[in-house]
């Protein structure tokens, strides 16, 4: 492994100077017996990559095949790289799991954008067994581009991705987080961004697949003009766990945040969400905003909503709002009034409550996947419940 970018993402700390990741950590609480999958895990060995041309780039995690060139994206492999994409002024939120994923790193790319293209540039993941791969990426000054990561099917070990990106000057990104897996893993992603004078990225995130998915995004809006977006929904099933960690960090002036996601849990499953916005000193005509939402379905499903304000400063608008619980029963005989029975209003109106986040134009590449796995984890619930009356 390239040990000088380890070093410098390290600033010289090492696993063993943190204490033990456990459920009585506030960053883990939730998470239940699958705090084990993160203690002192070892990686597996790579697989035959499995050539998929769909997809731009095929990766076991170690090796990158690449199936489909882009001119204006030019790749680096990790042990070519001279230097971290992010400096050490971000503010990185270390822990033990944190710091063993920079130790354990499998393989990763660096990519630099360096032309505008307005296709998805697309990345698909393979393992078998545990993985920690690296996914670095600069977009340069006044040129943007737009990437999705896939994490479906062939995704048959725990994966632990550590991603980093650099927005120089008036750059933009948009990346789609696509964990549809149906194999019992864990997937936990760290995600770091710093963003320069008037940049912008927009993260889409899916989280319908794995046993237990956790992302963690930490986001340095330290331009002046910079702006963050994230929308996301997740469908939890059976036991899954899903786990969204959104930090944004308004350094700048005139910066601006959104953040909507959006969960329907089922059976016995759960969903963490917390969203933290802070606001330096200075941080002047910040404007930010974050929603989360869910739908209950069984008794014995749950969901956490924790949304955070940190302001430090004058002249900012901001504001926040969660709900956890079952579909009202006024939106029910709304529907129904119309003729309908109870359990298609009901998949109609959790279509609709999914609609608000899918049907935008950015969601256009996997839509209709999502919506049809969407509609399926609906309907595997419902023949649960009916086979247990």
């Amino acid at each position: 492994m390239n040990t000088k970018l380890v070093e410098k993402n390290l600033t010289k700390k090492v696993s063993k100077d943190f204490p033990e990741i456990s459920v009585k950590n506030e960053d883990w609480k939730y998470v239940g017996k699958n705090i084990y999958t993160v203690k002192d895990f070892e990686v597996g060995k790579p697989v035959k990559i499995i050539e998929n041309k769909n997809f731009n780039v095929d990766t076991n995690c170690f090796e990158f095949l690449i199936n489909k060139e882009e001119k204006n994206i030019e790749i680096t492999d990790i042990e070519k790289v001279k230097k971290s994409i992010i400096d050490e002024s971000i503010k990185r939120p270390f822990d033990k799991f944190s710091i063993e994923q920079f130790e354990k790193l499998t393989g990763g790319i660096q990519l630099n954008i360096k032309e505008d293209f307005s296709d998805y540039y697309s990345i698909n993941f393979q393992s078998e067994d545990t993985a920690v791969p690296y996914l670095g990426v600069n977009v340069e000054k006044n040129k943007s581009g737009r990437l999705l990561f896939n994490f479906g099917e062939l995704v048959k070990g725990d994966i632990f991705p550590t991603i980093e990106l650099f927005l120089e000057q008036n750059a933009s990104l948009e990346i789609i987080i696509n964990v549809t897996s149906k194999n019992e893993i864990s997937l936990i992603n760290n995600l770091y961004a710093k963003l320069l004078n008037d940049a912008n990225l927009s993260v889409h995130m899916v989280s319908t697949g794995g046993l237990f998915s956790r992302s963690r995004l930490d986001i340095d809006l330290f331009g002046n003009g910079s702006g963050f977006e994230i929308d996301g929904v997740y469908f939890g099933e059976n036991n899954q766990i899903h786990d969204t960690r959104v930090f944004v960090n308004h350094l700048g002036k005139s910066t601006t945040s959104n953040m909507i996601t959006k969960g329907v849990l089922g059976d016995e499953s759960s969903s963490i969400f917390t969203g933290t916005i802070h606001i330096a000193e200075g941080a002047v005509k910040t404007e930010s905003q974050q929603e989360n939402r869910n739908i209950i379905l069984t008794e014995k499903a749950s969901a956490q909503s924790v949304p955070n304000l940190e302001i430090l400063c004058d002249d900012v608008i901001c504001g926040h709002g969660s709900s956890v619980g079952p579909i009202d029963e006024t939106l029910y005989h709304y529907v129904m009034s119309r003729g309908i029975n109870k359990e298609d209003a009901e998949k109609l109106l959790i279509k609709g409550f999914f609609n608000e986040v899918i049907n935008e134009d950015a969601w256009d590449i996997i839509h209709d996947e999502v919506a049809d796995t969407l509609t399926q984890k609906y309907e595997n619930i419902l023949e649960r419940k009916s086979n247990e009356g």
